[in-house]
């Protein structure tokens, strides 16, 4: 629900006269400059009323939708603390006076009903993409270059011992989520080109995209969208905090890598509101096992958060295919082989073949070889036909560099016996000396 909804049956009501049992229909601000992580709740505890006391003056309440008045408390009286100074970001308000937009889908569900097989992931149809890669490709650019920023300032004020804001992380995680809505080839292709070595940075960003669109492809709602983002892109905030001093004189580095995870979870509590609580989680989480065997807990099954088994999946994957120094990462073919030899025993099964479907043969930035000996990057993929994708054509048959120029292999005059032309396999960019 977006906080300009109007609800027929809603009061405006002062945060100070809140009381147990009713129901907040809408806010005094769009709901994503909140940090709630869904749009409408039952206030069941005082802390819910103490955290809107901390961002709202004001709320409004769906009186159709309260507990009745018998099972309602005495009025809670919270006194509105003063506002604080202003984050090291300075730029929450400028995130502030955005409107959000408003992408429509039939129906969407709830991940937690996917993992608990109460809706079957196959029967879900991901939604039709509202914009072409070129018509995306401009707002792709800015939501990805606003979130790497962030990310950018976030670490560096976590490494000098500062806060994260969570609203400001929210407001670019939601940008890149509605493009990611509209067509998510564009945001997935400015990953895959920066992503040409290991930074903690990119690989938070890679990981938070890659979470919102296997989101996407499961019409999971906008608000798990945005929570995936945000868990994504914190998974790994604990690494931050084991300085090249402590690595360099340690003598079991694993031991204090795998550190990283309570690290993450602390700082994550510092912060304000159930995203926080839920980033947390999954940070702490997010290198454990189904079937017990992961650190720091050794938590199994049904321990793990539904959030915490998609972020691990996607996490595993982007380390898996990106280079590491002197060692290169696998291609897509080979992380999906070894992602889907490691479920059900460690990873979850719905969703590593939710993942596999939802990137598909050949994903967005990947580099191909085809029938004709020319090498392409992918651009963007055919719904209807995602085995001819359309295509960058970045070499001739002889492998020398030519003008880059797209082609659909979808259309008609790349498909029949005289022209036919196809993508033969996955190959690496540096065996034919393209640099991306």
């Amino acid at each position: 629900m977006n906080s300009e909804t109007i609800v027929v049956n809603e009061v405006k009501i002062s945060v100070s006269d809140l009381r147990l049992g009713m129901y907040v229909c809408r806010l005094d601000k769009q709901w994503v400059e909140s940090s709630f992580v869904f749009q409408g709740f039952i206030i069941n505890n005082e802390k819910l009323i103490e955290k809107l006391a901390k961002e709202c003056s004001h709320v409004y309440i769906d009186e159709t939708k309260s507990v009745s008045s018998q099972a309602l408390s005495s009025v809670v009286t919270i006194k509105k603390p003063e506002k604080k100074q202003s984050s090291f970001f300075n730029f929450g308000s400028l995130f502030a006076r955005k409107k959000a937009t408003q992408i429509t889908r039939k129906e969407t569900y709830q991940l937690c009903d996917i993992v608990d097989h109460k809706i079957i992931a196959q029967t879900i149809r991901p939604p039709q993409k509202l914009h072409s890669f070129d018509e995306e490709l401009n707002s792709a650019k800015q939501a990805h270059a606003s979130a790497g920023a962030l990310i950018k300032d976030f670490m560096l004020n976590v490494k000098q011992g500062g806060p994260i804001d969570i609203i400001v992380a929210k407001h670019a995680v939601y940008d890149c989520m509605t493009s990611i809505l509209r067509s998510p080839d564009a945001m997935l292709l400015l990953n895959r080109l920066k992503s040409k070595d290991f930074n903690l940075w990119q690989h938070s960003m890679n990981v938070s995209v890659l979470a919102i669109n296997l989101g996407r492809y499961l019409n999971l709602h906008d608000d798990e969208l945005v929570l995936l983002g945000l868990c994504g892109m914190f998974h790994d905030i604990g690494k931050l905090r084991l300085s090249k001093a402590t690595m360099d004189s340690t003598t079991d580095k694993v031991k204090l890598i795998e550190t990283h995870t309570k690290l993450g979870q602390d700082i994550l509590l510092k912060c304000m509101g159930q995203l926080a609580e839920v980033a947390a989680e999954v940070a702490y989480s997010h290198h454990e096992k189904l079937d017990g065997t992961g650190y720091p807990r050794g938590l199994g099954g049904s321990q793990i958060s539904p959030y915490t088994r998609m972020i691990s999946i996607v996490n595993l994957y982007d380390n898996l295919i990106t280079n590491k120094g002197s060692k290169q990462g696998l291609t897509h073919y080979d992380a999906m082989v070894a992602l889907l030899g490691k479920a059900p025993h460690h990873l979850d099964q719905t969703l590593v073949d939710s993942f596999n479907q939802c990137m598909g043969v050949y994903p967005v930035g990947s580099i191909v070889e085809l029938n004709t000996g020319e090498v392409a990057m992918v651009v963007e993929e055919n719904e209807k036909q995602r085995l001819r994708p359309k295509i960058m054509l970045l070499t001739t048959a002889s492998k020398q560099q030519r003008e880059k120029t797209v082609v659909n292999l979808a259309d008609n005059k790349f498909t029949t016996a005289a022209e036919s032309y196809f993508i033969k396999a996955i190959v690496r960019a540096e065996q034919y000396g393209i640099k991306l």
